[in-house]
């Protein structure tokens, strides 16, 4: 009995495959939902970089999206999801 090479599965009859554009879009567009509505998260991670002017930058635009969040009011979910977590906890803000 032998198996078939799995590196070529033939495709089955019907509708074909999407492409891997699909599988990106829907990966890119759930990142920037999460960028803007969680800004703390993209900021904190900016500024965990070694210090350089790629850094700087990246850093300096983290902070512009977290304000045009703030003043969309985009964040506002995370923001009183985050204080009824550190009031059930009893932990401090940071």
């Amino acid at each position: 009995m032998t198996l078939p090479d799995p590196d070529h599965i033939p495709l089955r009859p019907g509708r074909p495959q999407r492409s891997i554009a699909t599988s990106a879009i829907v990966i890119y567009a759930t990142l920037i939902l999460l960028a803007i509505t969680i800004p703390r998260g993209l900021v904190n991670w900016a500024r965990n970089f070694d210090p350089n002017p790629l850094q700087e930058a990246l850093y300096s635009f983290t902070l512009t999206v977290q304000q045009g969040s703030r003043q969309l009011g985009l964040d506002q979910p995370y923001v009183r999801g985050r204080a009824l977590f550190l009031k059930l906890t009893g932990k401090p803000d940071d």
